[in-house]
């Protein structure tokens, strides 16, 4: 049986549902979701939210890691890669 809390996480195990990780936003009369992690757990900013009910959440999701918790030093050294391209690309004509 999952909990439903805000601030859990939880990947979707059905095709219904965009890939990714989602966290718990609103657990009143249904699960409101916001879509935090992408298919491989990595930190997102998409916006979407997705409303299921209980009954689909537990049917249709699996408890999954916070794409937050942790510090991966390769993702950081890939981060701060990519904001040195980006400056440099910015700066040329």
């Amino acid at each position: 049986m999952l909990i439903m809390k805000v601030g859990k996480h939880y990947r979707p195990t059905e095709a219904d549902h965009d890939p990714g990780v989602y966290r718990v936003v609103g657990a009143t009369d249904g699960v409101t979701l916001l879509r935090v992690g992408d298919a491989d757990g990595r930190r997102i900013h998409t916006g979407e939210l997705r409303r299921v009910d209980a009954a689909a959440l537990e049917s249709g999701f699996e408890a999954a890691r916070n794409p937050d918790a942790g510090l991966s030093p390769a993702g950081t050294l890939r981060d701060a890669a990519q904001g040195v391209y980006w400056s440099v690309r910015r700066r040329l004509p």
